[in-house]
C-alpha cells in the first residue's frame, strides 16, 4: 500500500502537532520557624496570621500518552502488534512491517491525544494470502475499535464511516489531516490489482471516534 502527502500536508500536520500547553501552579508558604507553624510570622510583639502566597512552578513539558502497541477489533478478528512508522523519501509513508503488522504513523496523532492518529495495514501479501486488513472492508458503522498503549492504557473508538477513493486521487489533506473530534483513520488497499505496478487501484479509508 502506498500514499503520498504532498510538502504542504507535512508541514500543515507538522505545524499543528506542535502545539502544546503549559500548566503553572503551585503553593509556597512564606515565613514561620522550624518551631512554628508555618503560615505564622514570629518575632514581634504579636503574633499574625498569613495567608500563603501563590506563585508559579517552572515550566513544564507536557507529557505525552504512550505509544500504541497493539489494535484489536473484535468484529473482524483483529488483534495485532502496531509499529510505528514515518515518512520514506519522497514523503511516502512508509509501509507496515509484514502481514500481520499495523503501522502507526507518528507524524499523525498520538491515541489518547486528541486529533487524528492514522494507521494503516496490508489488505493481502506476497506468498501469504489475506493479511490483517483483509477484512476491514466488512466494518460497519458502530463497530469498536481498541488501541492498547505501552502503559496498558486501551482507548475505544467507534466506527463511524467507511470510504473508498481512487489510490492517484484520494484526498491527502483529509484522510490524514488534523480532525476535530478524537479520531482514528484505518487505510488499507482494495479495488483491482495492477501486477505490472503491484499497486492496488483504490484506498479503503475507515474512520472511528473516540467512544
Amino acid at each position: 500500500m502506498r500514499l503520498v502527502r504532498s510538502k504542504k500536508t507535512w508541514l500543515s500536520v507538522a505545524a499543528i502537532a506542535a502545539v502544546a500547553s503549559i500548566v503553572w501552579c503551585a503553593w509556597v508558604i512564606i515565613g514561620g520557624n522550624d518551631e512554628e507553624d508555618d503560615t505564622t510570622v514570629v518575632g514581634f510583639a504579636t503574633t499574625a496570621t498569613v495567608a500563603p502566597t501563590l506563585l508559579p512552578n517552572p515550566p513544564q513539558a507536557p507529557v505525552e500518552p504512550a505509544l500504541p502497541t497493539s489494535i484489536v477489533i473484535p468484529s473482524i478478528d483483529i488483534d495485532a502488534p502496531i509499529s510505528v512508522k514515518g515518512m520514506a523519501p519522497g514523503s511516502v509513508m512508509q509501509p507496515p512491517n509484514g502481514p500481520e503488522d499495523v503501522a502507526w504513523y507518528d507524524f499523525t496523532a498520538r491515541p489518547g491525544s486528541g486529533g487524528n492518529a492514522v494507521f494503516s495495514a496490508h489488505v493481502d501479501y506476497h506468498d501469504y494470502g489475506p493479511a490483517v486488513f483483509a477484512r476491514l472492508k466488512d466494518l460497519e458503522k458502530g463497530d469498536a475499535v481498541e488501541v492498547r498503549l505501552a502503559d496498558a492504557t486501551v482507548y475505544r473508538y467507534r466506527v463511524v464511516l467507511s470510504l473508498t477513493y481512487p489510490a492517484d486521487t484520494a484526498p491527502v489533506d483529509y484522510i490524514i489531516g488534523a480532525t476535530s473530534r478524537e479520531t482514528i483513520t484505518l487505510i488499507t488497499c482494495t479495488g483491482s490489482f495492477d501486477a505490472a505496478s503491484r499497486q492496488y487501484s483504490h484506498r479503503l479509508i475507515v474512520r472511528a471516534e473516540r467512544a
